[in-house]
């Protein structure tokens, strides 16, 4: 599970079948975002879930907003008294509104389609002859495809405190999504060297009930307060990167550093045991220290009712004073 440990309280976790995905370290995670991996399997629909708990003061609402792939896919906001909702909240998908209906499309895993580069021949005509020459094909050059191609594999989720929130007269615009299209056959040789092995698509709409009102609101600072990341492999690219191994005369056996019995462990194994032990030991000390030291936040009312899967527009943002003791950004790596 993806937690905040200068957030005790916050927790993200990505959903399939109901339950959240094993997460895998990730050595070479960027500053000021909490990254993990995760095991994507075609066909699956997946959903992120958002829990909120004490110590995480109450003081403020959050916004979630969410980026698939590349693509600013969803803003989703919780009004204060709406955080400690028991069983989190769940966001499975979108909804868009054609011809008077309402749809939803729910995310989902889809494998990356391997091929070879299809040309075509065009006639280019000159003042003193006619040749054939051979073209890449279709929509975009191979550079255009390789930074489509690099932006796959991805589930960013950027958390912010928000404040004012309030009821809007705006109704929600219904727009379809259309930066989750599944990509036409990747060349073999674009591959080669990247452990990319999915994409995240959206699944056959169908109809839905009508979305509430968008509320509006503030934003308490301008920045996120904590990210977090999910790449998403297929089990033998996971393995490839070496994050899990694979075990035994199949080959196909993935086993999992807590299954293992410690004197059967390879020194890397050890390291990362090592590792976990360590990390897990000091989000516990973090979190009874935030137990002892945190005193109780009023919670501010508001009339704003929101559906668990209602969008949200940003109408304004102001950037007011952060929540006192709140800690910078953590990095779990």
């Amino acid at each position: 599970m993806a937690i905040s440990g200068d957030h005790p309280g916050l927790l993200v976790e990505i959903i399939v079948d109901g339950r959240p995905l094993q997460e895998y370290e990730d050595e070479d995670a960027p500053p000021n975002t909490i990254t993990k991996y995760v095991e994507a399997s075609s066909g699956k629909e997946f959903a992120m879930k958002f829990t909120f708990s004490p110590p995480l003061p109450t003081q403020y609402g959050v916004e979630a907003r969410v980026n698939i792939d590349g693509a600013s896919i969803r803003v989703v906001s919780y009004a204060p008294d709406e955080l400690y909702k028991p069983g989190g909240h769940t966001k499975s998908g979108v909804s868009y509104q054609e011809n008077g209906q309402w749809f939803r499309q729910n995310y989902c895993f889809t494998a990356l389609n391997i091929g070879e580069i299809r040309r075509r021949l065009s006639i280019q005509i000159t003042d003193t002859n006619t040749s054939e020459v051979e073209e890449a094909d279709v929509a975009a050059s191979v550079a255009e495809f390789k930074k489509d191609l690099e932006s796959k594999g991805s589930i960013n989720i950027s958390c912010r405190y928000i404040t004012n929130i309030r009821p809007s007269h705006r109704q929600h615009a219904g727009t379809r999504v259309h930066g989750l299209d599944v990509m036409n056959d990747v060349p073999e040789k674009l591959l080669k060297g990247d452990a990319r092995s999915h994409q995240a698509t959206l699944s056959t709409p169908r109809r839905s009930r009508p979305r509430h009102r968008r509320p509006m609101y503030d934003y308490v600072e301008a920045t996120s307060f904590v990210t977090f990341c999910f790449k998403y492999r297929s089990l033998a690219a996971l393995n490839a990167l070496h994050v899990i191994r694979n075990e035994g005369e199949d080959g196909d056996k993935a086993v999992f550093v807590e299954d293992i019995a410690e004197d059967e462990m390879t020194p890397a194994q050890l390291r990362e045991a090592l590792r976990r032990a360590r990390r897990h030991e000091e989000a516990s000390q973090r979190l009874k220290q935030e137990n002892a030291t945190t005193t109780s936040v009023k919670r501010e009312h508001t009339e704003l009712i929101a559906d668990d899967d209602g969008d949200v527009t940003i109408v304004e943002a102001r950037t007011r004073k952060r929540p006192r003791g709140e800690p910078e950004v953590i990095v779990l790596d």
